[in-house]
């Protein structure tokens, strides 16, 4: 599901202001580096658009607004790293459906690092109706 939310805001841009500024960092769990996993910028103004990423083996990513923009809304932004479109999620939910994670995107190059720390509840869905989660 999150990736294909993933595709629709990247391919559709979803409206909302073209006033991004550039987003790149790097994912760490407990220190290692977190391949894989998707990072989302939300603003927390109404009426906005995210911007999405998804880090690479070294856990470094870049942001994408809509096809062709890099980045994410200047202003403050709701963050979420998730690796549940791997099938399995790793990051404890006070990164994802219950994140604090906050970021002030300014205009022009923006980096933010995230050294998540392992250990706490994660998010597991629901299995389909019908089925027992084992």
């Amino acid at each position: 599901m999150l990736l294909a939310l993933f595709s629709l805001v990247v391919l559709s841009g979803c409206g909302g202001s073209r006033n991004v500024g550039q987003v790149t960092g790097k994912v760490t769990l407990d220190g290692q580096p977190l391949p894989d996993a998707l990072v989302t910028f939300s603003p927390t103004q109404e009426g906005g658009s995210s911007g999405l990423g998804k880090t690479d083996s070294t856990g470094a990513y870049s942001l994408t607004y809509s096809a062709g923009v890099s980045g994410a809304e200047i202003g403050e932004n709701r963050v979420t790293i998730s690796t549940l479109t791997q099938g399995k999620e790793k990051v404890p939910m006070e990164y994802n459906t219950q994140t604090k994670l906050k970021a002030e995107v300014k205009a022009g190059p923006n980096t933010f690092d995230w050294d998540l720390k392992g250990g706490g509840p994660i998010y597991s869905p629901a299995p389909p109706a019908g089925k027992k989660k084992k």
